[in-house]
């Protein structure tokens, strides 16, 4: 049962979907970076956002699996891990750009980039040895928060003790899978959460 509940839990939380999720909660605030942008732009952005962050990156993904250049789409081994990373971090940092053309506030271009930096981190650090990219992802969802309440002076205590529950089941689940020692897990965690925090407040 737990082991159920753990994937479930590594496929709703996975990494490609907290940009989407991350823009879903800052379009439903009643604050200015979300009032200034019409109904019908958030519907584009949101698609945009799930395409190129998502649905792209998972496709490509699934194309390696099937020409089995992956044997997993789990992705457990190391080194099957840099490939996929490669595209996803190409078409992170294709959603940074195409939001950097639109006229939205500053704080939509830095969390953009700062994802596409942690996909990168992710990267570079897996030619070397596997941490978590799921928590690398939720980090960054609980730092971008933290970092925006701070930012725009809005109080986003509500979503930060969500985020921070979502960390703590995605950590249980990676633990409970076997995917990742300890180590791999906080350390995930804790870039993802310094990245995004640091672009954030700069």
């Amino acid at each position: 049962m737990e082991a159920r509940f753990a994937r479930i839990i590594s496929v709703v939380l996975q990494p490609l979907l907290i940009p989407f999720y991350s823009i879903l909660i800052i379009f439903g605030l009643k604050t200015y970076i979300s009032l200034v942008i019409p109904v019908q732009a958030k519907q584009m952005i949101l698609a945009l956002v799930f395409i190129t962050t998502f649905l792209f990156p998972a496709i490509f993904i699934f194309l390696l699996y099937k020409r089995k250049i992956i044997t997993t789409l789990q992705m457990r081994d190391r080194n099957e891990r840099i490939f996929p990373l490669i595209i996803t971090n190409i078409f992170y940092f294709l959603a940074f750009h195409m939001i950097r053309q639109l006229e939205l506030p500053e704080i939509y271009i830095k969390l953009f980039f700062g994802s596409a930096v942690i996909v990168l981190f992710t990267m570079i650090v897996s030619l070397f040895w596997k941490i978590s990219a799921h928590m690398t992802g939720v980090g960054g969802l609980l730092g971008s928060l933290i970092g925006l309440s701070q930012t725009i002076q809005y109080n986003l205590l509500g979503w930060v003790i969500v985020a921070a529950i979502c960390c703590g089941l995605v950590g249980f689940a990676r633990l409970k899978l076997k995917a990742h020692t300890q180590t791999q897990v906080y350390t995930g965690f804790l870039a993802g959460l310094i990245i995004m925090l640091l672009f954030i407040i700069s």
